[in-house]
């Protein structure tokens, strides 16, 4: 599959005035009214899907430039694919696709990772997301719709405002590596966005707080050995920056199966 980039076309109007009597020259046509071009959808060049019969292998995510790797249960991959924390966001999915591995490996072409480099890093998730959800609608029939139920979240709010120090970057990026988030000219909104993958639950911000913002958060990640000597993800946020992460209830974004196949072999 070969990414695809589709522009609409232009919609020419014509008025010709007819009498009962005489036909009448057609006045000039009317400028063109050219529609906006639509956002383009890409598609991954190719991927191959296959049961993973492994034993003892843990599910893993490699993203690359062009793509990435993955094992996991489907249920995985539909986490990521439509961003959803837990897998109580999801309703309706079959047993063997919580439990059984796949393992996917997909590729884009040269234009598609091009096109997709002149993209903010936000722009380019929300595109690989949109290319995986197609995937996962090829390869594995599914179909899905949106609903929202009430759930345990996590609110965010300011301890100490103090702590934090406003970007004066004009560009904007972060990067997360176990247990290390470092990031230049992010907003608190993008920070709970990335809170909500790390604890598992959607992350409210309640902290009032505008603006980009500069910082590096550490923390003792989930099923760190305990010689660790990096706080829980809770004390890291307050500690190091002020913020604190409430336990409370909520409507959640969530997503209905309406229909998944296991994927044929390649």
């Amino acid at each position: 599959m070969k990414a695809h980039i589709r522009f609409a076309g232009f919609v020419f109007v014509f008025a010709v005035l007819l009498s009962p009597a005489t036909h009448s020259q057609a006045p000039a046509a009317a400028p063109p009214t050219a529609q906006a071009a639509p956002t383009p959808q890409y598609e991954y060049a190719v991927a191959t899907v296959k049961p993973d019969k492994s034993e003892g292998v843990q599910s893993y995510w490699r993203n690359t430039i062009d793509g990435f790797s993955a094992i996991t249960p489907p249920i995985g991959f539909i986490m990521s694919a439509y961003d959803v924390h837990t897998p109580e966001q999801i309703v309706g999915l079959p047993a063997w696709a919580g439990s059984e591995a796949f393992a996917i490996e997909a590729k884009m072409d040269g234009d598609t990772v091009a096109a997709l480099a002149k993209l903010q890093p936000q722009e380019q998730w929300q595109q690989r997301q949109k290319m995986l959800q197609a995937l996962l609608a090829d390869r594995f029939a599914l179909k899905v719709h949106r609903t929202t139920k009430e759930l345990p979240i996590y609110v965010l709010t300011v301890v100490d405002a103090g702590k934090l120090k406003k970007s004066v970057s004009e560009t904007g990026g972060s990067s997360t590596y176990s247990g290390k988030f470092t990031a230049r000219g992010i907003s608190i909104d993008s920070l709970a966005m990335n809170l909500s993958n790390t604890v598992g639950r959607t992350v409210v911000n309640q902290t009032g707080l505008a603006g980009t913002y500069d910082f590096t958060l550490e923390w003792a990640p989930e099923g760190a050995d305990a010689s660790d000597p990096r706080p829980s993800i809770f004390t890291a946020l307050e500690e190091q920056m002020g913020l604190k992460l409430k336990p409370s209830k909520g409507p959640v974004d969530a997503i209905v199966v309406d229909a998944i196949k296991r994927p044929s072999q390649n």
